[in-house]
């Protein structure tokens, strides 16, 4: 009879014991799970926030809206090249092909605006402030477009953000300064490095400078700027830029989308210093406080004429020794916006 009490209470116990273990067991697990899951979180936070630049900002005494610039950080696969300028077409590609792909700001809130069923045409607006600042006591937004190729997709879509928007593009069959429904401006004019109403292919060509004059448009900000602009395999991307560094207009730009269009082969020496340019031009704006924060591979002319699955990668391999051409869609915001366009051009020292 003792036995199979003891057999009993033992048993007990051991049901007791795995009732216990199994009860701090689901406790313990839970709240484990529940640590790892708040630390990775926290790691995919901190992860993110080495990824990306903060962006928070804060409000100063004039009421304007500060964020923190961040740092641009050479990309680790440039630090084995040779000096920029200095090393061979093959280092130059590398050069400016890790560039375009390393994001120096994340936008938390962005827009991707018009474009064709392809996507082509399409760019991206960082709403964020102060790279989209609101607009209820600085009057409408300003956007420059130049070249459209009657695709007007973005243009009027920034027209229904409540923008004035002018659009540029002297191939177009377009009357001069018409007015389309959605309230944008075309000028049959393009951009140039030089005021020539005969110039390049016959067109009416015209500094940025000028443009501005003319438009009446000194005293504001140019809170959009887009260029997208073909001649022939390479594009005016090189000519805007330089005229936004020499002029200090840079300063005065609030968001800057560009197409950029890299010609091989690589081995030619003219392309090849363009390719050197565009790379220096872009380091320059970085140093005026520009900071790239998206960058869209166009392809999709190739997607429909040589293969639906074609990469960008494709034509990097072909570059250097062909007559191939990289596309690229850039988009940059500027943390060093310093005054109007007259203040920069005239009332400013440069």
């Amino acid at each position: 009879m003792m036995k199979l009490n003891i057999k009993t209470i033992a048993l007990l116990l051991c049901v007791l014991l795995a009732i216990i273990y199994a009860t701090w067991n689901l406790v313990y697990v839970t709240d484990l799970n529940a640590l790892f899951s708040t630390a990775n979180y926290q790691s995919e936070d901190m992860l993110l926030r080495l990824k990306a630049p903060k962006s928070d900002g804060q409000i100063t005494s004039d009421g304007s809206f500060l964020k923190e610039k961040p740092a641009i950080l050479e990309p680790l696969a440039n630090r084995e090249l040779k000096p920029a300028g200095e090393a061979p077409p093959e280092e130059e590609l590398e050069r400016i092909w890790n560039y375009v792909y390393q994001r120096q700001y994340h936008c938390t809130d962005s827009k991707y605006l018009g474009g064709r069923e392809n996507g082509d045409g399409a760019y991206d607006l960082c709403v964020e402030k102060p790279f989209w600042p609101d607009r209820t006591d600085r009057g409408k937004c300003l956007v420059y477009s130049f070249g459209v190729a009657n695709d007007f997709t973005f243009d009027d879509e920034m027209a229904k953000l409540g923008c004035e928007v002018h659009s540029f593009d002297p191939s177009t069959e377009l009357a001069d300064n018409s007015v389309r429904e959605s309230g944008v401006i075309f000028h049959k004019v393009g951009i140039s490095n030089e005021d020539d109403d005969h110039g390049f292919n016959g067109w009416r060509m015209r500094t940025l400078k000028t443009i501005l004059r003319e438009l009446g448009h000194q005293g504001r900000h140019l809170d959009f700027l887009k260029v997208d602009t073909d001649k022939g395999n390479t594009g005016f991307e090189d000519i805007v830029m330089q005229q936004l560094i020499e002029t200090g207009l840079y300063k005065c730009v609030r968001q800057y989308s560009m197409e950029i269009h890299m010609a091989g082969p690589l081995t030619n020496s003219e392309n090849l210093n363009r390719c050197r340019l565009l790379y220096r031009q872009m380091r320059t704006l970085n140093d005026g406080g520009w900071r790239l924060f998206n960058t869209t591979d166009n392809v999709r002319a190739a997607k429909v004429l040589v293969d639906p699955n074609y990469k960008q990668t494709m034509n990097r391999q072909h570059i250097v020794n062909y007559k191939k051409v990289i596309l690229w869609e850039t988009s940059f915001v500027n943390f060093d916006v310093s005054g109007t366009c007259q203040e920069v051009l005239f009332d400013r020292k440069p």
